[in-house]
């Protein structure tokens, strides 16, 4: 030990028995912040102590709003989309990051920690948010840590800086290790087949993975010193670092009850032998009749059932991971640049074509089936009935217009029946609705009946020319779609859907 670090520590020493009486309930006694080669001393335990916090970036949209914030957060739902288990740390050294062009660059420490609950009302030190951050979103948070550990069972050194990315729940079969290329597919370009555990229908889907939103940056040096009773001998040196956004790999599809007439059973009318949601069928007026539409089940189609990228892309070519969404930078998956083929690709498996021959597969959501899963909703005003329909991987379009939406855009087919009177047998119904991936509209995409010759038609329908990705299936994302009216026309009924605006399910702040 150092002349100086001696005369350091016999002053905290002296402090604390001094202060013994004033200070019996605390259990930190002295706490300062020291340069590390002041504080390079093999008898003091070093701790790292990094803050992983909600996925939020820096810009907002008009009306949609989308971008980082999108219309504000909705926190996600607990012991389920909040749950982590465990975080994997990706360190690595070169001062461009993760966008960096030196193949030399090299993954230096990868860490694995199991988290538990952050309990309230203790607020850990080192918790930061980014500028500009709105409030709404600091207080939507979910807390966990690992508590301090050990820095000498890591490859990291004190005083050096590095870059950190994260993972929360990654597979077991994650891949990254130390020694691999950060520009390699192994590392910034990794894929993965699955996003979270289970089917992905409903609420069937827990151990969400989770990554890096943005990039950070870690310096060791200037550990916070604590000196107890209990450490007599030795201080503890704990590197605080500035807190890491994360984000849920996944995004969420909901369908909301808003303008209906509520669920409906054959209790309420014998003729609902087929119990769902119930609208009043409008004429082209507006004037209401009695007639009426039951929507009995959702089932999604055109989901990306291939891979997704662990780390965010997008369309920036100068620096496309973890870049914040703007007015015209739009996510990408693994297969935008492709989807301009009027054929499908063999990565979707549930296509438009075979839910026209069978709704009842495996995406198929009954709204009776859902009504123990609901939970309410309140929008602008509104409060009604929401059903998960499922979670999806990220599904976006090119921005040249020439992505077929037959092919590529991921839609919704609503199964339904229509009650003349309000009575009898009903007439089954299907309408389809393409989630809209483009443009400054929360309206669905055209829709289609159940009518082949309509369906082959809209085939020939692509994506508008538009810059601006204010919709897509893009992760961490709820897409909250209800059916703004029900009208009669032409002697049918035409269902007019509408998309909530992009509405960012806040995830886990994890402490470590």
């Amino acid at each position: 030990m150092s002349r100086l670090s001696q005369i350091v520590s016999t002053i905290r020493k002296t402090a604390a028995l001094l202060l013994l009486p004033l200070l019996a309930s605390s259990c930190h006694w002295m706490n300062e912040d020291y340069d590390c080669e002041e504080t390079a001393d093999n008898s003091a335990a070093q701790y790292i102590n990094i803050t992983i916090s909600v996925s939020t970036g820096n810009f907002t949209r008009s009306n949609p709003t989308g971008g980082e914030y999108g219309d504000g957060p909705e926190k996600g739902i607990e012991d389920r989309e909040n749950k982590v288990n465990d975080i994997t740390l990706i360190f690595y050294q070169d001062e461009a990051g993760i966008n960096t062009n030196n193949g030399n660059a090299k993954v230096v420490c990868v860490k694995k920690y199991t988290v538990y609950p952050y309990e309230e009302p203790y607020y850990p030190i080192g918790h930061d948010h980014p500028e500009y951050e709105p409030y709404n979103v600091q207080t939507n948070e979910v807390l966990y840590t690992t508590g301090e550990q050990k820095l000498e069972e890591t490859t990291l050194v004190a005083g050096e800086t590095y870059k950190l990315l994260v993972v929360a729940n990654a597979p077991d079969d994650l891949g990254i290790a130390a020694n691999q290329v950060i520009v390699s597919s192994d590392v910034r370009d990794k894929v993965l087949a699955s996003v979270y555990e289970g089917s992905g229908v409903g609420i069937n889907a827990r151990n969400f993975v989770m990554a890096s939103a943005a990039e950070a940056t870690i310096n060791l040096r200037n550990p916070r010193v604590y000196t107890s009773p209990t450490e007599a001998e030795k201080n503890r040196f704990v590197y605080y670092l500035d807190c890491i956004h994360i984000e849920r790999l996944a995004a969420r599809i909901d369908f909301w009850a808003k303008e209906s007439n509520g669920y409906k059973s054959s209790t309420d009318n014998a003729a609902y032998t087929t119990p769902g949601y119930e609208y009043t069928i409008s004429r082209p007026d507006g004037t209401a009749t009695n007639d009426r539409f039951v929507l009995t089940s959702i089932t999604p189609f055109n989901l990306n059932n291939g891979n997704e990228y662990l780390f965010k892309r997008t369309n920036d070519n100068a620096s496309p991971y973890l870049a914040n969404e703007t007015f015209a930078n739009w996510v990408t998956d693994p297969y935008t640049s492709v989807k301009n083929q009027n054929v499908h690709p063999d990565y979707f498996a549930s296509t438009l074509t075979s839910v026209i021959g069978n709704l009842n597969n495996t995406y198929n959501v009954t709204m009776a089936s859902q009504q123990s899963n609901k939970f309410d909703v309140t929008n602008d005003g509104f409060t009604a009935d929401n059903i998960i329909v499922g979670y999806a991987k990220e599904n976006t379009l090119r921005p040249q217009g020439d992505s077929p939406l037959f092919y590529y855009a991921t839609g919704l087919a609503f199964e339904g029946y229509y009650y003349r009177g309000g009575t009898g047998t009903g007439e089954r119904c299907v309408f389809y609705h393409f989630i809209r991936h483009q443009g400054e509209s929360n309206y669905a995409y055209p829709t289609y009946t159940n009518d082949n010759i309509s369906l082959e038609a809209s085939k020939a329908v692509k994506c508008p020319s538009l810059p601006a990705m204010n919709f897509g299936i893009v992760r961490n994302n709820v897409y909250r779609i209800f059916v703004d009216k029900v009208s009669a026309k032409g002697g049918f009924i035409e269902l007019s859907i509408r998309e909530m605006r992009w509405r960012h399910i806040d995830n886990p702040v994890i402490y470590l």
